[in-house]
């Protein structure tokens, strides 16, 4: 039985249960990664250092956060990569190679270019918005485990991108998206991963007084800020022990954990195991 869920394990569930199987029950590892990820990765560990190395009374310049990128980039890139080719009909990936190896095809190494590219943009851009980083910055790439009731019987897991304090109990929660979509005001108003973390907090800090949560799309060099009431905050708790103990009752009574074709098949590298998927090509 699992005893931790996490809200991207929950949306695992809810977009596509047979995902959720292979990869939260039977565990199964793909090393497979692509490529918006790998970008995605290493633009917050460009923003966790130069965070940290502020909450360490340096402040680095943009050009060393850069650099922190590309070292970041080059010792993490690996063999399996993944482009996702929509415009081939009887292929949905294509395998990049490594950074030292050759990039075979001429369009696959522009791609990888541009979104190496995308990640600087995405951290210069970011830098000269927000220098010389007076956030009041308590705490980077923060954990949180935690109970949603007295009883414990529904415990959640996460990781917040970077929190802020002013000391006066009014708390902003940040997260980074270097994806090209950004949410509608609605979207965010309705979005439970950071008001997952609002709650966390507030089991490991007395007397808030606010907690913003904030968005920052980094290809747009955007914002969106949205708050929670208590009463908004209980009905996320009921919605998500609702959906662990679905998530229970399947196990228990050994019901199926159908696969849900969408388009987020796509970004999906449990086709081997899918039985929608395993007799495609790719």
């Amino acid at each position: 039985m699992i005893e931790r869920f996490s809200y991207s394990s929950l949306e695992s569930f809810k977009k596509c249960p047979a995902q959720f199987k292979f990869r939260y029950i039977k565990k199964i590892i793909k090393s497979h990664e692509g490529i918006e990820s790998f970008v995605g990765k290493r633009v917050h560990e460009a923003l966790e250092f130069l965070y940290n190395e502020k909450l360490s009374g340096r402040l680095t310049v943009v050009d060393g956060v850069i650099e922190k990128y590309h070292q970041n980039w080059k010792h993490n890139w690996h063999d399996e990569i993944v482009i996702v080719r929509k415009e081939l009909k009887n292929q949905n990936y294509s395998w990049v190679g490594s950074l030292a190896g050759s990039w075979e095809i001429a369009r696959e190494k522009k791609i990888v270019k541009e979104f190496f590219r995308l990640g600087e943009r995405c951290i210069a851009g970011y830098y000269r918005k927000f220098s010389p980083f007076d956030q009041p910055a308590i705490g980077t790439e923060v954990e949180f485990n935690f109970a949603l009731d007295e009883s414990n019987d529904y415990i959640m897991k996460g990781i917040a991108d970077r929190i802020d304090s002013d000391g006066d109990g009014n708390f902003e929660i940040h997260d980074y998206k270097t994806g090209k979509r950004m949410m509608s005001q609605l979207d965010a108003d309705k979005d439970g991963q950071l008001a997952i973390y609002q709650i966390a907090l507030a089991k490991e800090y007395e007397n808030i007084e606010s907690v913003i949560l904030k968005w920052h799309y980094l290809q747009h060099n955007k914002i969106i800020t949205s708050k929670r009431t208590e009463g908004q905050l209980n009905k996320l708790i009921e919605s998500i022990k609702l959906k662990i103990d679905q998530i229970r009752e399947y196990i228990i009574k050994g019901n199926e954990f159908e696969p849900k074709e969408s388009i987020l098949c796509n970004w999906c590298y449990y086709w081997e195991e899918c039985p929608a998927k395993s007799s495609v090509n790719y």
